[in-house]
């Protein structure tokens, strides 16, 4: 006897026949993986937007290694009476100190006032000396040390700022405390704490600092944007089917695909991103929806079929919902996983691949868990669903939407393709832009750090340059250092480019010492001999390592180290532009050449790619979206119909973008591509459920409609509410690129679900494809 092939009902049957140990395996896999996120780590470095491989990425850590540079901790000691007097000088000198004894904190690389030495010509040559010692430290002597930097150009704002109001203390970290810059950011912050007191104002800023802020800052957030998504998922499902199960077999689904994302996120050893933050609500707001359709379709058969047993209740429920459940699951792991695919940055690599398997688990909890589940549970009436076939105030407003499209199509069509127009033209304008301090909101303490270190000093954002010579001390070359001093000279003159400090600068100022400190001799030595005697005196008196992180130790590499005031992409890349074209045209040849560097130079790499990767995912989604549709209802017809909605939706972002100046930056690129994968749920749900009705059942098209609208338009209303609810929730969050990201996918599926429920079964209407065989 040959086996009877299996369909879903069978397939269904057998499930329920085994729900017993299915759901048992439900609960134990979700814990079990759950039990990995407390182990999961956390990454808040711009340098993990790109493969530890990439070569520009690896030029520049190799240029940091070689030069012992990091991304530090920054202290602006503010007194606006001028910082040149006895108690500042000393409360410099006991944090420079105090610093030392910081878990986390290099005690040698520390950089301030009490630190740095002065350059001073004498009878015997270079003396090499601090600008100020604290037993002999009185007004007199402050003033002395305001006279010496006056004459130290070096220093003048990059150490004290040109008004002398301001001093630095940089700080930076042990390497073996990259990624627990917060541990040390908390331990500054107490520190500083302790000094409130006193007439000056304290703050903190520098990138390790910006690592370390955010990485609390994200933490917080996800304590408030999490928990508020589950009550706000909740309260819907509470008013869709006013029944407990209707609430709790929905959040174990949420449970499900969150636990399993983030659990193999800290299995695998993948790091948590400033974006990641935004996983968890998504996953919530998407993993829902097939609780939704399923629980909907449940209840109006058992408000139809009063005499069903439970298992024949949920084997029919599951028997008319796997397909469309499915597709939609598709379709939204196909808008992640494009965003992996087109994604050169690990995390949003990562965002793709664990939230497209997140959805997938959401799926797999939804065909196999919930049907289990329910076998344990008795047949049960929904107040939402009249056994009378009456319909509650949602069904009827939805009944009403549908009467709507039948007596307006044309204009319906129209309107949709006047968005699309504004779209496009939105599309041509959309701004690519980054800058960092922008995850944070304006009134934070680290935001006012940064843009009073950026006011008053050179700034917090580097742009590096190697230079390169083939022999050992080659760069004691006069002519050498007159090409670095022209690169520097040229790198000043451009906008935001505060500042400069390379080995001439040091070379400069031990000339002019040399020479009864005449201004006149504060520039380069025609003499190589002369410059390398001038290094040797400075190492008979002061420390060699000084010029560690400007030269390295057989005088053939040099690094010139530029200061920028923003950190913003728009402002970095054309200064990265133009210090590249005058490498290639005015100083690189075959006796030296220089590489640009640095974090400014990474920045401007890796951020360039935004807006190609955000067409690419956004075009691939629509691919995939299209021919996955097209195969499930075997016609091209439907592919073509699903992703109409969609693609409007996002067209009508772009033009909000315009109007609002939200740029296209790392949390916004992602939107098209996750609109895209789960705004389609509405379509795919519009075409199967209107195929079913006029194409299986055979209703006319009016019927069919109105049959549609009450019915499975009531479940996409709420699978609606869910979605655009649940994104509407990272709005609330502390973290503006993940509120603009929540924005727009919130606005993007709200445009889906409009443009499903009326321009689609507008066209079907007008058109008739042979794919929906309606009736007349």
């Amino acid at each position: 006897m040959k086996n009877k092939p299996l369909t879903a009902t069978t397939f269904f049957n057998k499930v329920t026949s085994h729900h017993k140990i299915i759901l048992t395996l439900s609960i134990v896999i979700m814990i079990a993986v759950s039990l990995f996120i407390p182990k999961m780590t956390k990454d808040t470095s711009y340098d993990a937007f790109l493969p530890k491989d990439d070569p520009i990425l690896a030029f520049r850590n190799q240029t940091k290694e070689t030069f012992g540079l990091k991304d530090p901790m920054v202290i602006a000691i503010v007194n606006e009476q001028g910082i040149f007097n006895k108690k500042t000088l000393q409360l410099v000198y006991e944090l420079s100190e105090r610093l030392k004894t910081i878990s986390g904190i290099d005690p040698d690389q520390i950089t301030s006032l009490s630190t740095e030495n002065n350059i001073v010509g004498t009878d015997a040559g270079l003396e090499v000396d601090p600008f100020f010692e604290i037993e002999e430290l009185t007004d007199k002597k402050a003033l002395e040390v305001k006279a010496a930097i006056d004459n130290f150009e070096l220093y003048e704002g990059s150490l004290v700022s040109n008004d002398h109001t301001t001093t630095l203390i940089v700080a930076e970290m042990l390497d073996s405390y990259d990624k627990k810059q917060h541990e040390v950011y908390k331990s500054l912050m107490k520190l500083l704490d302790e000094y409130k007191s006193h007439n000056e104002q304290f703050y903190l800023a520098g990138e390790g600092a910006v690592s370390g802020y955010l990485i609390r800052y994200i933490d917080e957030d996800a304590m408030k944007t999490n928990p508020f998504a589950a009550i706000v998922i909740s309260i819907i499902l509470i008013f869709a089917y006013r029944r407990l199960r209707g609430v709790v077999l929905p959040n174990i689904m949420v449970l499900a695909s969150v636990g399993v994302a983030l659990g193999a996120m800290a299995a695998f050893g993948v790091d948590f991103f400033v974006i990641t933050n935004g996983l968890p609500v998504v996953l919530i707001a998407i993993a829902v929806a097939d609780g939704i359709h399923i629980l909907g379709e449940y209840y109006e058969t058992a408000a139809k079929h009063p005499e069903f047993t439970q298992k024949e209740l949920v084997v029919v429920t599951m028997t008319h919902m796997w397909r469309p459940i499915t597709i939609t699951s598709v379709t939204t792991v196909a808008g992640f996983l494009a965003i992996a695919a087109s994604s050169y940055m690990p995390p949003m690599t990562y965002f793709g691949l664990f939230g497209a398997l997140g959805v997938f688990a959401a799926l797999v909890y939804a065909v196999f868990m919930i049907p289990s589940a329910m076998m344990f549970l008795k047949p049960q009436l929904s107040k939402a669903y009249k056994s009378d076939q009456k319909i509650d105030y949602f069904g009827k407003a939805m009944a009403f939407i549908g009467k709507v499209v039948i007596k307006y199509p044309k204009a319906i069509i129209a309107i949709a393709i006047i968005i699309i127009a504004f779209g496009i033209h939105g599309a041509s304008k959309l701004e690519i832009n980054e800058d960092r301090i922008k995850n944070f909101q304006a009134d934070e303490p680290i935001v006012k750090a940064d843009a009073l270190i950026n006011k008053k000093t050179d700034g917090t954002s580097y742009l590096d340059i190697l230079v390169e010579t083939p022999e050992v001390e080659d760069i004691f070359e006069p002519e050498n250092l007159h090409k670095i001093e022209a690169l520097q000279t040229y790198v000043e003159t451009l906008p935001h480019v505060k500042g400069s400090i390379s080995i001439v600068d040091f070379l400069k100022k031990m000339n002019q010492s040399l020479n009864e400190n005449n201004t006149a001799y504060y520039r380069i030595p025609d003499d190589r001999e002369l410059i390398a005697q001038y290094f040797l005196l400075y190492s008979a008196s002061g420390d060699p390592t000084d010029f560690d992180n400007y030269v390295d130790y057989d005088y053939r590499l040099a690094n010139i180290r530029l200061r920028m005031d923003t950190s913003e992409y728009n402002f970095e890349k054309p200064v990265v532009d133009a210090v590249n074209t005058y490498l290639s045209q005015n100083f690189n040849s075959s006796t030296i050449k220089a590489t640009s560097s640095g974090k400014v130079t990474v920045d401007a790499h890796w951020i360039n790619r935004l807006g190609f990767n955000h067409f690419v995912g956004a075009g691939l989604a629509l691919l995939v979206v299209l021919l996955f549709a097209a195969l499930s209802f075997k016609s091209i017809w439907a592919g073509i119909l699903t992703i109409i909605p969609v693609s409007i939706s996002v067209l009508f972002i772009y033009t909000v973008m315009g109007v609002l100046n939200i740029w296209l930056a790392v949390g916004t690129s992602m939107f098209a591509a996750i609109a895209i994968g789960v705004g389609v749920d509405f379509a795919v749900h519009t075409v199967d459920r209107l195929k079913f009705l006029l194409s299986e059942k055979g209703l006319p098209i009016k019927e069919g409609y109105h049959e549609f609208y009450k019915s499975a338009g009531r479940a996409l209303l709420f699978n609606f509410l869910a979605l655009a609810l649940g994104f509407s929730v990272l709005m609330t969050s502390s973290v503006p690129p993940l509120s603009q990201f929540g924005f727009l996918v919130a606005v993007a599926v709200t445009v889906s679900f409009i443009g499903s429920l009326t321009l689609l079964p507008a066209i079907i209407y007008l058109v008739k494809p042979k794919f929906f065989s309606t009736s007349k």
